[in-house]
């Protein structure tokens, strides 16, 4: 029955790719279609005061504030006897490892200037030359001080991915990259910003740095033994495709890299490419079968404790898994993006443990991120098969609401009442209607210090600082055009 089925679809399909030829080929055209670009809308000639920016209060984060706070406070950590992890000097960590015969380092920060300051510390407990480098995968917070770390006789280690991606982000995509992780970070266009009451964790990683590359690459695993002391390294997946674990098995530590750390993963970046969500449950999985006693990670502290860590280890995978798997559930039952995020929250059990709160990944981030993951650009249902630019439809809007000074005194009415999101969405639509509406870019500016000073995750309010930062250059540019 199944082989007829197959025969019978695929005879449909061939018969209307022939009559598709046949109609091609005797010139028979449908009729002809209108597309008109409407008329730009006048600027608004509201007058509006923008209300003050709302200070910055730790209350705002509620229990999360310790955890934000660990991350600029610097101090180098001792995990076992051999094993230090360098904690705050910049966004990620930095671990070294002292062996009879030299020093192993994992990971590099994100400036030289941040990894002569690591190092200075990490001196003072050792002076023995660093043998071995290690990323544990191709993120500029991880690889771009290395110059301050390594000397000519130094290996660089990563996996074979590890060339393929740290050309696709410093050299195909590089531009895009240093736009979106600035952004990201809070710093795009950071002089029209509000000013920061504490050191922005992400500052630190330098743009256009050069990255020194690995002299041993390996595929799926690669072992060396330094004075006496073994190290196992094993390619994982997750954070980044090209992502490394190492495992310290006669000292029982593992080093974890960016698969752990305590907040709800990031399972998607909002402006980069889709994630390996299931590799980075099976990674955990293989984690949890090793039973660490000390786990290492490239953020946030290390943990301590074979039940500890198992325990986090179980929730953290099981959290992924079921957000991808709820995701998947929604996709095949016809849900749109929207209702899926809507739908997929975490189990009561997972969504109340403290190193699964929302500080720097988020849940309906990454239900979005492995919705569009697994699934094209056209939503089969019409409109969106040769859409019409954006503009257009914003332009009849706003002459269906009786112009853009209709629209942007609503939206200070949401303003006033704290509906931030609504507001700017209405923004949004006489922006994209008329570019050179400074009031709109205004109005929206304030809504976005208001987001993010109210956000309670890192990532954010990264988002939304930047945000305000461009809406407020767009005014000054309208204003520099308009002369």
């Amino acid at each position: 029955m199944k082989g007829k089925k197959m025969i019978v679809s695929g005879l449909s399909i061939g018969f209307i790719l022939l009559m598709v030829i046949i109609l091609g080929c005797i010139g028979l055209k449908g009729p002809k279609l209108l597309i008109r670009e409407p008329q730009t809308p006048q600027e608004s000639s509201l007058s509006y005061t923008p209300p003050p920016i709302p200070s910055f209060n730790l209350e705002m984060l509620g229990g999360s504030a310790d955890r934000l706070l660990s991350l600029i406070r610097p101090r180098v950590v001792q995990v076992r006897e051999r094993v230090y992890v360098a904690i705050g000097f910049d966004l990620a960590n930095v671990a070294m490892i002292k062996t009879d015969d030299g020093l192993v380092i994992v990971d590099s920060a994100g400036s030289r200037e941040a990894s002569a300051r690591i190092m200075k510390e990490l001196r003072k407990i050792s002076n023995q030359p660093v043998k071995y480098l290690i990323y544990t995968h191709y993120h500029p917070d991880h690889t771009q001080g290395a110059k301050e770390i390594i000397s000519k006789d130094t290996e660089i280690i990563a996996t074979r991915a590890f060339l393929y991606w740290i050309d696709y982000q410093n050299n195909l995509l590089a531009e895009r990259h240093h736009r979106a992780r600035a952004i990201q970070a809070g710093v795009m266009a950071q002089e029209y910003s509000f000013k920061l009451p504490i050191r922005n964790p992400f500052s630190g990683i330098e743009v256009n740095a050069e990255v020194v590359m690995p002299t041993i690459t390996f595929e799926s695993s690669y072992d060396f033994t330094l004075g006496g002391v073994r190290f196992e390294l094993f390619a994982t997946s997750g954070e980044t495709q090209d992502h490394l674990a190492i495992w310290m098995p006669e000292e029982r530590v593992l080093f974890a890299g960016d698969l752990y750390y305590a907040s709800f993963p990031n399972l998607s970046s909002p402006m980069l490419e889709s994630r390996p969500v299931l590799g980075w449950a099976h990674s955990l999985e293989r984690f949890i079968q090793l039973e660490p006693e000390y786990l290492v990670l490239g953020h946030t502290e290390p943990l301590k404790g074979k039940d500890i860590i198992k325990e986090h280890l179980t929730n953290y995978r099981d959290a992924i898994l079921y957000v991808h798997n709820e995701t998947v559930r929604c996709i095949n039952e016809g849900k749109s993006v929207e209702q899926a995020v809507a739908e997929v929250k975490l189990p009561e059990r997972l969504a109340k443990l403290p190193y699964l709160q929302e500080l720097y990944g988020r849940v309906d981030w990454s239900v979005r991120g492995i919705y569009h993951g697994y699934l094209g650009w056209y939503d089969g249902e019409g409109t969106g098969l040769n859409p019409l630019p954006s503009s257009y439809r914003a332009r009849e809007l706003v002459e269906l609401a009786g112009g853009a000074d209709k629209i942007l005194a609503r939206a200070i009415e949401l303003q006033k009442n704290g509906e931030h999101q609504l507001c700017a969405e209405l923004c949004d639509l006489v922006i994209e209607a008329n570019p050179k509406d400074a009031l709109a870019h205004r109005i929206k500016a304030s809504s976005m210090a208001y987001l993010a000073m109210s956000a309670g995750n890192l990532n954010t309010f990264g988002f939304y600082r930047s945000a305000y930062a461009m809406e407020m250059k767009a005014i000054q540019e309208a204003i520099n055009k308009g002369k």
